[in-house]
């Protein structure tokens, strides 16, 4: 089945894919057979694997955005130190990482899936809790420390 996508306001379908539960190669939605080990494609299954392939997706690609607003974090707080006007670009991200950290969490937390790109998402989604409890004595004890000892 074709989703539906927009794209500058033109809707397009795009085809949905997921893994050959037999070879593990990625294959189309609509097709009733791999076409590279030619095992059978029940219609039903594989739209149940196609929604779960298309949170998966979103799951990594939601992570990605986590861990890179997670270092834009610490890049703020390390520019705060000079200017100061950065430290407020630091306070801003702390709570959008914050949010981005706990919606990740209740959105693909319990996803059952294999997919080594959702463990890879998982190891992202770790690393931006790690800087995200880094940041909690750096950016609220540390840089204001180091800002009056600078004045």
């Amino acid at each position: 089945m074709l989703r539906p996508l927009i794209m500058n306001g033109l809707i397009a379908n795009r085809p949905r894919t997921f893994r050959c539960p037999n070879c593990s190669e990625m294959v189309s939605e609509d097709q009733t057979q791999c076409r590279f080990c030619s095992v059978a494609i029940d219609p039903g299954i594989a739209e149940l694997v196609a929604d779960r392939q298309e949170k998966t997706n979103k799951a990594c690609s939601d992570a990605s955005y986590l861990k890179t607003a997670a270092i834009a974090m610490h890049v703020f707080l390390v520019v705060g130190l000079v200017w100061g006007w950065a430290y407020l670009g630091f306070v801003a991200t702390f709570f959008v990482v914050a949010v981005l950290l706990c919606r990740w969490q209740l959105s693909f937390g319990n996803l059952l899936t294999n997919d080594p790109d959702y463990a890879q998402a998982k190891r992202s989604r770790n690393i931006a809790l790690i800087l995200l409890i880094v940041a909690i004595p750096l950016g609220l004890i540390v840089n204001p420390f180091f800002n009056s000892v600078l004045e």
